[in-house]
């Protein structure tokens, strides 16, 4: 059985726990390759701090100095512990299936689960955050095995809950991030672009660096086939009946519309964006969004 059938979400959903399930997707995603998701990051300025002897002195801020007549280095993100804010949506849309083996907040939940076990090896402090309109829950960012035990399971017991507003969610996650970390943000993004590019917007401008993964099911990528059909909304119970045959066409290009749209928006914000559908083995998705752009 190769990597493919072995990281399957049909395989993984098949094994009890979390954990053990997050810990396979990363040995998968790490095998025969040195990949983090600060890679491309390390030479970033972080902060500043004052100076020591024994310091090295090609760190000196002469320009601070000049202003202040105080002596301070620059440190760096690789010199530096980061926090990393794994951001779940978990309104009731993310439970769709859809032709898939697992919901779509279960495969963002062994994503987040993976990350959240390469952080904890790399001793950077882990944050997790899940909700639909806001955090219903939220973990605040630390680096212990205790911690990270809270944080898988917090992550196995989500459940999806409430209507989409990824604008006041994100906006609600910003206002608790910490400068100098990492945030990645799983939604199926049915919500309007303007709405979640304004959310966007703040997680980014409070100085992250930040990545956007849309997780669709298959029916959501390719639509449905038949004729008259009644689908009915998961967050608002509201329902229309249409003939999938005619409808798939228009259907398709504005999914297609919609996704550029926001690849768009994500581009000029610096911000990382992949699509991951839930039945694509989970360490592909891994090594997409770990991999240097």
């Amino acid at each position: 059985m190769d990597l493919n059938q072995v990281l399957s979400p049909a395989y993984l959903s098949s094994l009890k726990g979390l954990a053990l399930k997050a810990r396979m997707v990363l040995e998968g995603t790490m095998a025969g390759r040195h990949l983090s998701p600060f890679h491309g990051f390390s030479s970033e300025f972080a902060q500043y701090k004052g100076y020591v002897p024994g310091d090295d002195l090609k760190f000196l801020d002469w320009k601070v100095y000049g202003r202040n007549d105080q002596l301070v280095t620059r440190q760096y993100r690789d010199e530096t512990n980061a926090s990393v804010y794994l951001v779940l949506d978990s309104s009731e849309s993310m439970g769709y299936a859809g032709g898939g083996p697992v919901t779509k907040l279960e495969y963002a939940a062994v994503l987040a689960a993976s990350l959240a076990m390469m952080a904890f090896s790399q001793r950077d402090a882990i944050s997790i955050a899940f909700g639909a309109d806001g955090p219903e829950g939220f973990l605040p960012p630390r680096n212990n095995a205790a911690h990270l035990r809270l944080a898988l399971q917090m992550l196995e017991d989500m459940k999806p809950n409430g209507r989409t507003d990824l604008e006041s969610l994100f906006g609600k996650v910003a206002a608790r991030l910490k400068s100098g970390s990492m945030t990645f943000l799983f939604t199926d993004l049915w919500q309007d672009p303007k709405a979640i590019i304004t959310g966007l917007k703040e997680v980014r401008f409070k100085n992250q660096a930040a990545s956007l993964v849309q997780i669709l099911a298959p029916n959501e990528i390719a639509f449905l086939d038949g004729s008259n059909m009644e689908l009915i909304d998961m967050e608002t119970k509201e329902s229309v009946r249409l003939s999938a045959r005619h409808m798939k066409e228009q259907y398709l290009e504005t999914l297609r519309a919609h996704t550029e749209a926001l690849r768009a928006e994500c581009f000029n914000l610096d911000v990382k964006f992949l699509r991951a559908e839930t039945t694509r083995p989970y360490y592909h998705a891994m090594r997409d969004l770990l991999h240097r752009s």
